[in-house]
């Protein structure tokens, strides 16, 4: 009797376990190229933080020496006098050369500004 009662324990165990651990099995899988209407995607917002870099034309480091050299070469070719729209140092250069005066120098250096602002960058998931 308690053959019976252990091989039917065992019995039992073994066919519960086969019954409960049973996967399914698929030969292929299948990709689809469309996306079913159920399927959403998610659209997830963050802020990220961007650098704009304010350059000024008309102060960088050679700015006066640039309007020199182009304002000499314009009074050279015997081009009208025309005032530049940079102005700063690179205006003052400009004159100075078309008029035929000493090279002064850089008197100012304006540096770039960097300003930082906020955006937000979106992706689906």
């Amino acid at each position: 009797m308690k053959k019976i009662i252990t091989v039917s324990l065992v019995a039992l165990a073994t066919t519960t376990g086969f019954l409960l651990n049973n996967q399914s099995a698929q030969a292929h899988r299948r990709y689809y190229h469309y996306r079913p209407d159920f399927i959403r995607p998610l659209n997830y917002c963050y802020p990220i933080t961007e650098w704009l870099i304010d350059e000024d034309p008309a102060y960088h480091p050679q700015a006066y020496a640039d309007g020199y050299r182009q304002g000499k070469n314009s009074a050279k070719k015997g081009q009208a006098y025309k005032s530049r729209t940079a102005g700063g140092e690179f205006g003052r250069g400009f004159d100075d050369g078309y008029y035929g005066r000493e090279f002064a120098g850089q008197k100012q250096i304006v540096p770039n500004v960097v300003k930082p602002y906020t955006t937000r960058q979106c992706g689906y998931f």
